[in-house]
């Protein structure tokens, strides 16, 4: 029997704690999807061998959604992101797998605010 972690630790997680959000990458559609706002900033390992930590804006979206609207990891990369009354442009990105794998879990969006 294996456990439906999307119902049983993100469903829950994002009724709570998510906000609506648009994404629009290059030449596309925008595509309503929920988002948990960490613009306040995560810690992420920045540098090739050289293990700095710094802290940077981001939101964290559930890899499932991004695959019904069609949506791929590499899809995001220079998407802006409209969040909370505010456009980010998405920098870059960093998974978060779930028990059962990347494919069921959530994605960093590393944030840089839009300057337009």
């Amino acid at each position: 029997m294996t456990m439906d972690y999307i119902a049983i630790l993100y469903d829950p997680l994002y009724a709570s704690f998510g906000t609506d959000a648009v994404i629009r990458y290059l030449y596309s559609d925008a595509f309503d999807i929920r988002a948990i706002d960490c613009t306040s900033g995560i810690e992420v390992t920045e540098g090739s061998g050289i293990d700095v930590k710094t802290i940077r804006p981001a939101a964290v979206v559930r890899m499932p959604e991004l695959r019904e609207r069609g949506l791929s990891r590499d899809d995001l990369e220079d998407a802006a992101l409209e969040l909370n009354g505010k456009i980010w442009r998405v920098n870059a990105t960093m998974p978060k797998p779930a028990p059962t794998g990347e494919a069921d879990g959530e994605l960093y969006l590393i944030l840089i605010e839009d300057e337009a």
